[in-house]
């Protein structure tokens, strides 16, 4: 286990890191563990919107065994969902649907693939328990497809919790990013629900510069009410705002 000097952290809000565009979300209705119905989607989007949120981009869960959502499915659930938002949120925000891919051996065979909106960057995931085997040959298939893979909340895989030494957690993530594989956190992350062992990576990855983008991950209305005591230095809430201005340019 690795020991790091205690440096002294501050209380922060949501609202703090000034999160204007979300790149991780599950508020397309009925198609995964996400929002179940377009009153809770709605509900969801007003309360970001109220928090300063102006672009949403949509990640629904792709995985052959527990979600084998489409891009054609996807795509027309999306396309009946944005018309049912109030005219307020139609008008004043802007939403793009991409989905969040489970690397499993499944996932080379397709290539129904919906990127983040400048086309390029696609979000992945790995079981929270087990890594992927696939994931070394994915992250390089994928930058040879001319995509570029975001690995989605680092932090929260219990396999690196669980590893997080020297000789596994810290040099394989250091490997990922070294090959060019992007690292996205999770707001909820920063508020220590996941343990100590999710904060010792967090800060590790921020500290050292690793993450490019953060996101909500926001699955329920109710979630967003928890996104608050966030314990970080000054220096390090310094490094979320930035992501979070990072997320701005997948917009143009």
């Amino acid at each position: 286990m690795l020991f790091f000097k205690k440096k002294k952290t501050e209380t922060y809000s949501f609202m703090d890191i000034g999160l204007t565009a979300d790149v991780h979300s599950h508020i397309l209705p009925g198609v995964d563990d996400g929002s179940q119905n377009v009153e809770e989607s709605t509900a969801i989007l007003t309360r970001l919107h109220e928090c300063g949120v102006r672009k949403v981009i949509f990640t629904p869960h792709v995985s052959r065994s527990m979600f084998p959502n489409t891009a054609a499915d996807l795509q027309a659930r999306f396309d009946a969902f944005i018309p049912t938002l109030p005219e307020k949120l139609r008008k004043e925000m802007r939403f793009h649907l991409a989905s969040e891919y489970m690397v499993d051996e499944f996932f080379a065979t397709s290539d129904d693939r919906l990127c983040w909106p400048d086309g390029r960057h696609i979000l992945i995931e790995m079981s929270y328990y087990e890594r992927s085997r696939e994931i070394r040959d994915e992250i390089f298939n994928l930058q040879m497809a001319g995509l570029l893979p975001v690995l989605a909340h680092p932090e929260r895989y219990v396999f690196y919790q669980k590893a997080w030494d020297k000789k596994k957690g810290v040099a394989e993530l250091q490997e990922f990013f070294d090959a060019g594989c992007k690292l996205q956190l999770n707001v909820m992350s920063l508020t220590g629900a996941y343990g100590e062992g999710s904060t010792a990576i967090l800060r590790w990855l921020l500290d050292n510069d690793m993450y490019s983008f953060v996101g909500t991950d926001v699955h329920a209305c109710r979630q967003i009410n928890h996104f608050n005591g966030i314990q970080l230095t000054p220096a390090q809430m310094d490094k979320v705002r930035a992501l979070a201005r990072n997320n701005e340019t997948l917009f143009g």
